[in-house]
């Protein structure tokens, strides 16, 4: 603003910028006192009404586009209303909050820290009397790339406790701070993971850890191993195991002597002990965070853009399909301080479910990829599914983003929940309107060139195996978080699909090689029309046979989804279809005779019935729900033991 307003009266822009260039800060106006080799810049600010509070953590937030850590406390014997109302803002808009004395006069500044306090969550907020302390406790157990703000005080140098008056400058107070933050990750994690289990319990233990597992297969040396109890099986019953794997702790629920002593975390309920360390985790994150939603591709999209952003900076993403009520507290639990970003992904089978989970991870972008039928059993439409899947919107944090297909059915329907929460909408897709645009796809032997419009600026980009909405998507968050597109369009061609999402493989079997599309992880009806349709798009002039189980979870619409794939085969360049399964039947019986191929009433026949008619280079897609089995099929044939089917 002051730039143009310097434009109208006629002065020189070049002239204009040097001046600006040797402008310096208003002491104790979101001045920058200190900036650690670790980039963790503390501020200090005269702020101390609600209005002012809610400008200087908003400017920084907005400018570093980082969560803000703020140490502040209100004056005594002023009003007091506005105890609760700084409260709330800081509630709101941040996620560590230090609550300290500021000039108390004669009131008891336990009683405002108090009145301060039970406006804040408990998990976000440190109780600390003396000024000093809480500057020097906030700035220690910061981490790299942390924003502190220092309220309040600005350049005043006096803390007024009524009778007595002391010489303090937060400003001071931070200048000679001697704190070294130069330690090596695993020392900050083990910190910081230390800093947070003593959140929780309310006591000091000494548990350095560094990862969390529920799996005693899975655990690494250095883990913090939950011994869960599931539908199956109890954790517990693998507490040796996770020791000797080289846990070092595992958080038990019952009162058991299988490990030693200093190995135990008792609590009363693990999993609510794995929310609770997960949501601190988040809370405590200074990561940009971006949770995938939809009825199919998550996980493809998910590991699309956690791959593309460790181009950029440390990222974490969650591994496998780590979606559900398991998953994906587990996997905030292993968002680590130098991760510049995290990837989750959230799953649902019925209603509440991505809101209680999106609750837990508080993406600032959130993607919702498709809307279908998949879990329908559970719902009465398509509408109420597209509602549940929406419960996303509720949960991304102030500032954030939706990026969704504008060809979606419900387009307009997130668009309209979004804007009501000032959430800005970014869409992505053919159409002309779309931010992030398909322009053009041109095939050539070994890859497509995709040409893409984002906000005005064009790219072009090769790609093998990854679906091209897949890819618009991951553009709209490198645009979003204005990150070089350059950089990556050269890499997306190499970044691999998962087994059994489209993967295609080269099998080869005494003289014969052919080539498998595995598509077996799981199904719902977009999805299966998806990769029929893909598969019929390949322009080969080999025959092209699909394997297909049943769709499950589709309750009473079953019958009709599974008929509805038939015409979608019909009009496919797909020459042979084959079926295992009951309710793959319905599709079967209404293909044209035609493209009948045979009937697997066990997965062994695929030896006696596919096998045979397959010639070189052909192609054979298998897929089904994960229950079928079908995926056994895929494994043995990638692993070369086609007997073993």
């Amino acid at each position: 603003m002051a730039i143009k307003a310097c434009e109208i009266l006629g002065l020189n822009k070049k002239k204009i910028l040097e001046c600006i260039s040797k402008l310096k800060n208003v002491k104790g106006r979101l001045e920058l006192v200190k900036e650690f080799p670790d980039k963790t810049r503390v501020f200090i600010d005269f702020a101390h009404t609600p209005d002012a509070i809610n400008s200087a953590i908003s400017s920084l937030k907005t400018h570093f586009k980082k969560d803000v850590t703020i140490v502040f406390g209100c004056g005594g014997e002023r009003d007091k209303n506005k105890r609760k109302k700084i409260g709330k803002i800081v509630n709101r808009l941040c996620n560590k909050i230090f609550v300290t004395d500021d000039n108390p006069r004669r009131e008891k500044p336990e009683l405002i820290r108090k009145a301060i306090i039970k406006h804040i969550n408990k998990e976000k907020v440190v109780e600390i009397g003396n000024r000093t302390s809480a500057v020097h406790l906030a700035i220690k157990n910061s981490n790299p790339n942390e924003i502190i703000l220092i309220a309040g005080k600005g350049h005043e140098d006096i803390q007024d406790y009524g009778n007595k008056k002391y010489k303090i400058s937060d400003y001071k107070i931070v200048k000679s701070l001697q704190i070294k933050k130069n330690k090596t990750k695993q020392e900050i994690n083990f910190q910081h993971n230390n800093f947070l289990i003593n959140k929780i319990t309310n006591k000091k233990l000494k548990k350095d850890f560094y990862g969390v597992s529920i799996d005693s297969k899975s655990v690494k040396k250095g883990d913090l191993f939950f011994a869960i109890k599931g539908k199956n099986n109890d954790g517990h019953n693998y507490l040796n195991e996770a020791v000797l794997k080289g846990a070092s702790y595992c958080v038990i629920s019952k009162n058991l002597n299988k490990i030693p002593k200093n190995k135990v975390i008792k609590v009363t309920n693990t999993y609510n002990f794995l929310k609770k360390l997960a949501i601190l985790k988040r809370n405590y994150s200074n990561g940009k965070i971006i949770a995938v939603t939809g009825s199919s591709g998550k996980t493809t999209v998910k590991d699309l853009i956690g791959n593309l952003l460790n181009s950029y900076g440390c990222t974490y993403f969650s591994p496998k399909s780590f979606n559900n009520s398991y998953g994906v507290p587990l996997s905030l639990c292993n968002l680590r301080h130098e991760h510049e970003y995290g990837v989750f992904e959230i799953g649902m089978s019925k209603k509440g479910e991505i809101d209680n989970l999106s609750k837990l991870v508080k993406p600032n972008i959130a993607i919702i990829t498709n809307i279908a039928e998949a879990h329908i059993e559970n719902f009465k439409n398509l509408n109420h599914i597209a509602k549940a899947k929406g419960e996303i919107i509720d949960n991304i944090s102030n500032f954030g983003y939706l990026i969704i297909d504008r060809e979606n059915k419900f387009f307009n329907y997130f668009k309209s929940k979004a804007e009501k929460r000032n959430i800005r909408v970014v869409s992505i897709g053919h159409n002309s309107k779309s931010d992030i645009k398909i322009v053009k796809i041109k095939k050539f032997p070994k890859y497509k060139l995709l040409t893409i419009k984002a906000f005005g600026k064009k790219y072009k980009i090769k790609t093998k195996d990854q679906i091209v909405q897949n890819i618009a998507f991951a553009i709209a968050v490198l645009e979003i978080l204005e990150l070089n597109v350059d950089k990556i369009k050269n890499k997306i061609k190499d970044i691999k699909v998962l087994a059994g999402r489209g993967k295609i493989y080269k099998i080869k079997y005494k003289n014969l090689n052919f080539n498998l599309i595995d598509e077996s992880y799981n199904a719902n009806p977009l999805s299966m029309k998806q990769s029929i349709l893909n598969l019929s798009n390949i322009n080969k002039n080999h025959q092209k046979y699909i394997l297909l189980g049943d769709m499950l979870e589709l309750g009473s619409k079953s019958q009709i989804l599974h008929e509805n794939l038939s015409p979608i085969i019909n009009h496919s360049k797909i020459n042979k279809l084959f079926v295992h399964g009951k309710h793959i039947m319905n599709t079967y019986k209404n293909v044209n005779k035609n493209k009948r191929g045979n009937i697997l009433q066990e997965k062994s026949d695929f030896k006696e019935i596919l096998l045979p008619i397959l010639q070189n280079n052909d192609y054979l897609m298998i897929k089904g729900s994960n229950a079928t089995g079908l995926k056994k099929i895929s494994q043995n044939l990638t692993k070369g033991r086609i007997n073993a089917i």
